[in-house]
C-alpha cells in the first residue's frame, strides 16, 4: 500500500493553503481533488480585504475593487464605506489556478485531479478503488465533507445560498438588499464580475425552506425587474457549524468542512485560507497553538450572536436595519462594522 505523511482531501482554498504551508518540508504530501480542474466552484466570488492580505494576491487577478457597499432596505438606500478598498470580486477558477501554481516549486507535494475519496479508515483512504495510507489526514472537502461524515459530526448550523450567474456587464456597484419578509435575517446581493454578474440570496433552512427561499427570490427578482432568463441557476450550502479542527490526534478539518464559514455574511474563503494554513503549521509542529484559528472562532461566535439577534427580533428586524442606516452615517461606526465583516 502506498503511503503519505499527509493526505489533503479537497483542493479548494483551504486544501491549497494547507499544502503550501507543508511545502519544502520533509513530509510526503498528497493533495487529492475529485474534480478534473482545480478552482471552479459554485460561489458568488466575493472577497474581503482580509482574504486579499492573506493571499498577497496580484492586482491583475482581481476583477473589481470597492471601498463602499450600496445597502438597500425597503425603498431606502445608504452606503457603508471606508477610506480604502475592503470588498473585491474574483473568478474562483482564476483564484484556484493561481494558488495551484504556488505549489509547483515544492517537490514533496503531489497534486492529483479526478481523484475521488470513497472510503476512510483510521489508517488509509480509498481513492479510485486504491488503498492509500496516511499519518495525517486533512478534510478540506467543503460543506458536504466526507471526512466530516467519517468523524460522525452533525451539521445543524448551515445556511443555503442560491444565485444566477448572468453574462452581462451592466452592473457596476457592489449591492446588498435587506428584505425581512422575503429573506428573514439574510439578504440578496449583486456581485459584478468582469464578464458576468452573480445575483443571489441566502437563508437558513430552519427559518426558510429551500423551496420557499427560491420562491421568495423569484419575487424579489421580479420586483427589481431583473431578467435571469440567460442566467445559470446554482445553489450551495454554507457550513457554519464549527465543532473542532483536530480529531483523533491526526485528522483535521479546514474551511467549510470544519464549519468555519460565516452564516451572517456568507464569507468562507478567508476562513478556509487561514484554517488550512494553520493546520499545516500544526502538522509540522505538534506543539503549535494557532491564535489565528482562535480568532476565527471568536469572529464566528460574534457573527452568530448578531445573526441570533436579527432572527429573534422578528417583526422589529426592519427597524433595526433602519436604525443601522443612521448609525452608519458616523465614519467611526462604519469603520467598526467594516472591520467586523470584512
Amino acid at each position: 500500500m502506498e503511503k503519505y505523511d499527509v493526505i489533503i482531501v479537497g483542493a479548494g482554498p483551504a486544501g491549497l493553503s494547507c499544502a503550501k504551508q507543508l511545502g519544502n518540508s520533509k513530509l510526503k504530501v498528497l493533495l487529492a481533488e475529485k474534480n478534473s480542474v482545480i478552482g471552479p466552484k459554485v460561489c458568488a466570488g466575493g472577497l474581503t480585504g482580509k482574504s486579499i492580505k492573506t493571499l498577497n494576491l496580484p492586482d491583475e487577478l482581481i476583477e473589481f475593487t470597492y471601498n463602499k457597499i450600496h445597502l438597500f432596505n425597503k425603498n431606502n438606500s445608504f452606503y457603508i464605506e471606508d477610506d480604502s478598498n475592503f470588498a473585491y470580486t474574483i473568478d474562483r477558477k482564476v483564484l484556484g489556478q493561481w494558488q495551484l501554481k504556488q505549489l509547483n516549486k515544492f517537490s514533496n507535494i503531489e497534486v492529483k485531479t479526478d481523484y475521488r475519496v470513497s472510503e476512510i479508515t483510521k489508517e488509509y483512504v480509498v481513492i479510485n478503488g486504491e488503498k492509500i495510507g496516511y499519518k495525517h489526514l486533512v478534510g478540506a472537502d467543503g460543506s458536504s465533507s466526507l471526512v466530516r461524515r467519517y468523524l460522525k459530526l452533525t451539521t445543524e448550523k448551515i445556511g443555503v445560498a442560491i444565485q444566477y450567474i448572468i453574462p452581462t456587464t451592466k452592473y457596476k456597484d457592489f449591492e446588498i438588499y435587506f428584505d425581512s419578509n422575503l429573506f428573514s435575517a439574510w439578504y440578496a446581493w449583486i456581485f459584478p464580475h468582469k464578464n458576468y454578474v452573480s445575483i443571489g440570496c441566502g437563508g437558513d433552512p430552519k427559518t426558510i425552506s429551500s423551496k420557499q427561499l427560491r420562491k421568495n427570490f423569484s419575487t424579489w427578482l421580479e420586483k427589481h425587474d431583473i431578467d435571469v432568463s440567460q442566467g445559470k441557476y446554482e445553489a450551495f450550502p454554507i457550513n457554519g457549524d464549527f465543532k473542532a479542527y483536530r480529531f483523533e490526534g491526526n485528522i483535521y478539518l479546514a474551511g467549510d468542512a470544519g464549519g468555519f464559514a460565516s452564516r451572517l455574511t456568507g464569507e468562507g474563503i478567508y476562513q478556509a485560507l487561514v484554517s488550512g494554513g494553520e493546520i499545516g503549521k500544526i502538522i509540522l509542529d505538534q506543539n503549535y497553538h494557532s491564535k489565528k484559528i482562535d480568532a476565527l472562532i471568536k469572529l464566528q461566535n460574534r457573527h452568530n450572536k448578531i445573526l441570533g439577534t436579527l432572527v429573534a427580533s422578528g417583526k422589529f428586524r426592519p427597524l433595526l436595519v433602519e436604525a443601522g442606516k443612521y448609525f452608519l452615517r458616523s465614519k467611526s461606526i462604519s469603520k467598526k462594522v467594516i472591520k467586523t465583516i470584512a
